[in-house]
C-alpha cells in the first residue's frame, strides 16, 4: 500500500468577530427580534481577528478578511463583545453566503462544553490561580471550498445586562456583511 505524498493536513483558520455593541445600541436602538430579520449594520461597529491563515492575513481588526488557506481547511467564526460578554455578550448565530464566489461550505453551528474551564478566582486579588467551571463555547464552522473572493453576512444576538446587574437579556439580533478573500497559499 503506497502512502500519499506531500499531503499537507488540515488546518483550521479562526476568526473572531469582537462587536463594540455600545455602538451598536447607540446606532441602531431598535434592533430586529426575529433572527431571521436581523437589523443590517454599517462596519464601524465591528472588528475581526485572524489566526491560523496558511501566509498573510490582510484586513485583520476590519469588519473584511483576506487570508491564505487550502481548499478543505476548516474555518470557524465566533464572536465576544467588546466587553467580553461580562456585560453586553454576543452569540454569533449564522454565517450565510451572499455573493461572488462561494468559498465556504454551508456554515454549522458547533456547541463545545469544556467542564474545566478555568475562570479567574474571585477568592484572589489577583483572579490566579484560576477556578475551573463548565462553560460551553459556541462557533460558526465550515470548511474551504474554492479561493476567491465572497461575500457573507455574519449575524449575531446581543444581550444587555439587566438592571439587576445579573441576567442578560435579549436586545436584538443584528448582521453586517463582509468580504472574505480565501487566497491560494501556494501562489
Amino acid at each position: 500500500m503506497q502512502q500519499a505524498e506531500n499531503v499537507v493536513p488540515a488546518r483550521a483558520v479562526t476568526i473572531l468577530a469582537v462587536i463594540d455593541t455600545g455602538y451598536v445600541k447607540k446606532t441602531y436602538p431598535q434592533p430586529g427580534q426575529d433572527p431571521e430579520q436581523p437589523t443590517v449594520i454599517d462596519h464601524a461597529s465591528q472588528f475581526m481577528l485572524c489566526s491560523g491563515s496558511r501566509g498573510m492575513i490582510a484586513g485583520q481588526g476590519t469588519a473584511n478578511l483576506e487570508f491564505g488557506a487550502n481548499i478543505g481547511d476548516y474555518v470557524a467564526f465566533s464572536g465576544t463583545s467588546i466587553y467580553d460578554n461580562s456585560d453586553d455578550a454576543v452569540i454569533v448565530y449564522s454565517v450565510d453566503y451572499s455573493r461572488g464566489k462561494k468559498v465556504f461550505n454551508q456554515f454549522s453551528p458547533v456547541l463545545v462544553t469544556r467542564d474545566n474551564a478555568v475562570m479567574p478566582d474571585p477568592d484572589s486579588e489577583t483572579g490566579t490561580p484560576p477556578t475551573s467551571v463548565s462553560a460551553t463555547f459556541s462557533s460558526q464552522e465550515s470548511r474551504v471550498h474554492t479561493h476567491g473572493t465572497g461575500y457573507y453576512n455574519l449575524s449575531f444576538a446581543l444581550y444587555t445586562l439587566a438592571d439587576d446587574g445579573e441576567t442578560q437579556e435579549l436586545f436584538g439580533y443584528y448582521r453586517w456583511a463582509s468580504v472574505i478573500t480565501v487566497l491560494n497559499p501556494h501562489f
